[in-house]
């Protein structure tokens, strides 16, 4: 029969720790708006164990992630939410690291100390329990989620919910996995939040009492709630995250579960992934520059104008930033890329480090053979840049510019995952 163990823990940051998620914004943290945490959701079927750890963090450093199993002798998967107002965990962008911004290290020694705890605490308070999963969907009908590069681009609205219950029928874990950039506080906040996925762990708070949150971001590279939203701030942020829940309350409703599935797990390092040939460092300065131009000139604009110029200068620093270093002999700590394959019984979640745009995830879930496929992002490390698409390489932008990758990575990357498929 099935056993789980379930553990939360606040990993909030002390006042004045420095937000992640911004450039050009040293923003000390004034207090806190809504605690971070970190979750385990432990399962074992016979000798088969799968231990799955989610942070309300921007990301999570692949240092970290290696230490937390080499310090609980297991596999484990590492899952941020992605909240753009929580403190660094892994290694800064390259143009903030070219302005001093780095990890606190006694936050990082906090946290690291934080998920060891949670998840030998889920190991140790095992409960006999079944577990099942669901999809529904939450999307522009809502007013929720969008493409961040085209209104009318393609987006993921699916709400993928895993369960855990035990043999009372109380729901003791729930996890829910969404492809949206949680964005809705914006570089002016100066408070620690989880962002929208806090919203929803607050309705579930109520909904299901005794159940441990957690949230895996989705492939959200290019989602993001820009087209959608009324505005950029707690009431948003609430907003959205309260219609998602609902919607998977509702998908919780419906979930058949099971007491006895099978639990597969297996990592393959990615360790050929295409790197960009960077522009000398004269032709990105110019670039850079031009960028920078561009973006003082669209200030009188609208609004979606100046931010999408504000982002294509974000794009031209990184892009001479990373070729500066480079220059230099640089690699990313990130580095290899891992894919992750977590089955648990008819559903299967493939994790993979790093921001990647929506198509990939798609592509994942089409050429897989499970009908619950669930795509996780921002897992067991960061990476170097975002996974965008080729289309996106021939417009240019902020993700294509904020990335060491090739324009053909994501392609490659993706028949990787697709090769791996088969033996899962």
């Amino acid at each position: 029969m099935l056993k789980a163990g379930t553990a939360i823990m606040d990993i909030t940051p002390k006042k004045g720790v420095q937000l992640a998620g911004y450039p050009h914004c040293p923003r000390e943290n004034e207090g806190v708006h809504d605690p971070l945490y970190a979750s385990a959701l432990y399962l074992k079927n016979g000798e088969d164990e799968i231990m799955l750890l989610t942070v309300d963090l921007l990301t999570i450093g692949k240092n970290i992630v290696k230490e937390v199993r080499s310090r609980l002798g297991m596999h484990v998967s590492v899952t941020a939410t992605h909240t753009h107002s929580g403190p660094w965990a892994s290694e800064p962008l390259a143009s903030e690291l070219a302005e001093g911004i780095c990890q606190n290290a006694e936050y990082i020694a906090f946290l690291t100390e934080s998920l060891i705890q949670i998840a030998q605490k889920a190991k140790e308070n095992l409960f006999d329990a079944e577990v099942g999963t669901g999809i529904g969907h939450c999307g522009a009908e809502q007013g929720i989620g969008g493409n961040r590069r085209s209104k009318d681009g393609i987006t993921d609205n699916s709400v993928n919910v895993l369960a855990v219950r035990d043999i009372s029928k109380t729901v003791r874990a729930i996890l829910v996995n969404y492809s949206l950039h949680p964005t809705y506080l914006h570089a002016e906040n100066l408070y620690v939040t989880a962002d929208y996925p806090g919203a929803m762990r607050r309705y579930f708070h109520y909904a299901a009492p005794e159940a441990v949150f957690m949230f895996a971001q989705g492939t959200s590279g290019d989602q993001s709630s820009r087209y959608f939203r009324t505005g950029q701030n707690f009431e948003e942020a609430v907003r959205a995250g309260t219609t998602i829940a609902c919607e998977a309350f509702r998908v919780l409703q419906n979930i058949c579960y099971t007491s006895d599935p099978e639990l597969k797990l297996k990592s393959v390092t990615m360790k050929n992934l295409p790197m960009k040939v960077f522009p000398d460092e004269q032709t990105a300065y110019a670039a850079k520059l031009k960028a920078e131009e561009a973006f003082e000139k669209s200030k009188n604009a609208d609004y979606i104008t100046m931010r999408n110029a504000e982002l294509a200068m974000f794009g031209a620093q990184n892009t001479y930033e990373f070729s500066r270093r480079v220059k230099s002999g640089y690699v990313s700590p990130e580095l290899p890329s891992e894919v992750v394959f977590i089955k648990i019984g008819d559903t299967l979640i493939v994790a993979l480090q790093g921001e990647l745009f929506v198509r990939y995830g798609l592509e994942i879930k089409r050429a897989s053979s499970y009908e619950k496929t669930f795509v996780f992002g921002l897992s067991n490390g960061y990476a170097p840049g975002y996974i965008y698409t080729p289309e996106a390489a021939a417009e240019g932008g902020y993700e294509t510019g904020t990335s060491m990758f090739a324009p053909d990575a994501g392609e490659t990357m993706l028949k990787i995952v697709e090769e791996e498929l088969h033996n899962v």
